[in-house]
């Protein structure tokens, strides 16, 4: 009988003991969300083009649509380029992103682009064709706005007479009519615009009427409310428009804005 040595015994024990083991994961509960990292910052640039068409305030088209200002608002130090005759104009190079654009030139309205997407790369972001339209000059100005109420057959009516203030008989009357619930009406602050052709009575007298107003989609906006405040301003013929960032509907081409009306709120539900 072959006697086999205790160390021998020790090691073979030990091996059989660590051959014989079952590996287990434990996974305690997850740490605290560490801090954000910084904003990544675009190394992709890109130049952006476009081109600038101007009218006069008839709504006719000029031949030289030179000198606008385009501007890119969000941007620090600000660029901005002029256009040229032609109305074209092309940046220098630009980080890919966002831009706010607006685009002006003294005695025209001042139109915008929210959120314009530069991608960068080799092709240049377009604008495409904006539309720039001369302000109505001060000669255009109201010098009253009236707005008489009525309640017929189920339907509220507005009637509008604006007096100007120089009598003169107008190439168009286009008036732009704005609503808000709160003083101020105006481009920059409506719950809703109205924009038609106003019939001239004589040289100093502007009327609309019947105007059934078509306010249903609006008329929530107002039922916290017992007054409608109502302000006008003449328009170029030719119709400019864009919404800016808080959803009011800006005319850029008009020309000053008329006193404003109080009248009872009969747009509730």
């Amino acid at each position: 009988m072959r006697i086999i040595p205790v160390r021998a015994l020790l090691v073979m024990y030990i091996f059989g003991f660590l051959f014989s083991c079952t590996k287990t994961n434990v996974v305690g509960a997850a740490g605290p969300q560490g801090p954000n990292g910084t904003d990544g910052i675009s190394t992709i640039t890109g130049t952006i083009s476009g081109k600038v068409e101007l009218y006069d305030s008839l709504g006719k088209a000029l031949t030289d649509n030179s000198g606008a200002t385009v501007l890119f608002e969000n941007t620090s130090p600000q660029i901005s380029v002029t256009t040229q005759a032609d109305g074209s104009f092309t940046t220098p190079l630009m980080s890919s992103g966002f831009y706010n654009i607006s685009i002006s030139k003294g005695g025209f309205g001042t139109m915008k682009l929210l959120r314009f997407q530069n991608t960068g790369g080799v092709n240049p972001g377009q604008t495409g064709l904006i539309t720039l339209g001369k302000m109505q000059s001060s000669w255009f100005d109201i010098k009253n706005l009236q707005v008489d109420t009525v309640f017929s057959y189920g339907f509220h009516y507005m009637y509008f007479t604006i007096t100007l203030t120089h009598p003169q008989t107008l190439p168009a009357a286009e008036v732009v009519v704005y609503f808000s619930h709160a003083p101020g009406a105006g481009n920059l602050s409506n719950d809703y615009t109205y924009r038609t052709n106003f019939f001239q009575q004589n040289d100093s007298t502007l009327v609309f009427s019947p105007f059934d107003v078509d306010m249903t989609q609006f008329t929530d906006q107002f039922n916290n409310t017992n007054d409608v405040y109502i302000a006008a301003a003449i328009d170029n013929p030719m119709l400019f428009t864009y919404t800016d960032s808080a959803g009011n509907k800006v005319y850029p081409a008009t020309g000053n804005l008329s006193n404003e009306v109080k009248v009872f709120n009969n747009l509730k539900n």
